[in-house]
């Protein structure tokens, strides 16, 4: 039995380079899907109920394998548009989860 993996990204948009944070998103989803990727959820955060907003935007990703994931990660495609995500985004946290 093969296992999903699921990518989890939430990020704070840098509201002066909104223009990069969109081109990065674009090439960025494009490239999961190309791995393999499901788009699950792709949320704007409203507000918190309990704890601190951290985070502007949410994308929910399920995957064949963990080593889909890497692929996009390690590729020479996705490191060209590195650059944008430094200047479109505050900050970015991207994870692999597995089901429990």
């Amino acid at each position: 039995m093969t296992t999903k993996s699921t990518l989890i990204i939430t990020a704070v948009f840098n509201p002066d380079n909104m223009a990069s944070a969109q081109e990065y998103m674009q090439r960025a989803i494009s490239l999961l899907v190309k791995a393999g990727g499901e788009i699950v959820r792709r949320v704007k955060v409203e507000r918190a109920i309990l704890g601190e907003q951290n985070y502007h935007a949410c994308l929910v990703m399920d995957f064949p394998t963990s080593n889909a994931v890497d692929t996009v990660f390690n590729s020479s495609e996705y490191a060209e548009i590195i650059p944008l995500r430094e200047l479109g985004f505050k900050a970015m946290t991207i994870v692999i989860a597995n089901s429990m």
